[in-house]
């Protein structure tokens, strides 16, 4: 195909060159997903608040007893979670590295390390104890808040 030029000069337009233009135009505008093009105009608070539940799958109240734990504790207090789940991989390496997440400024000492070992020291070295979803034994410290599935004592 020919198309005149500035100079005047006939200018040869190569079919191919077009056709490949729009193959990969059309290839690029396949892949783009429809979501993120309404992420702009979207209400992101609802669509966060999803998400964030979303990563916790079934944990999802546990996030809301850390946030009501990091309430009623300082920056510098010693903390330690008690879970369910007290093997590492079971559970355990989550709700510590959650906790620390959530209660950043204090010190969290973890019950079980990756290999599966217990730290009973650390429960006795902490002034928190942070337990969800467990059965509260007598003894063990004054409450000094309870909801979202769990209590927090102070020893």
């Amino acid at each position: 195909m020919n198309v005149p030029s500035a100079n005047g000069q006939r200018r040869t337009v190569n079919v191919r060159s077009v056709l490949a233009y729009l193959c990969l135009f059309a290839i690029v505008a396949l892949r783009i997903e429809p979501q993120l093009l309404r992420l702009p105009f979207m209400d992101r608070t609802t669509f966060n608040r999803g998400l964030a539940q979303l990563a916790d799958g079934e944990w999802w109240q546990y996030a809301r007893f850390l946030e009501g734990v990091r309430e009623h504790t300082h920056d510098g207090d010693t903390v330690t979670v008690v879970v369910p789940a007290l093997k590492w991989d079971d559970g355990y390496s989550y709700a510590y590295y959650r906790a620390s997440y959530f209660l950043a400024g204090r010190e969290v000492l973890p019950l079980v390390t990756d290999d599966d070992r217990r730290h009973p020291w650390n429960f006795s070295a902490v002034r928190y104890v942070a337990a969800w979803h467990m059965q509260r034994r007598a003894g063990v410290g004054r409450v000094v808040w309870e909801g979202e599935g769990g209590v927090l004592l102070q020893r």
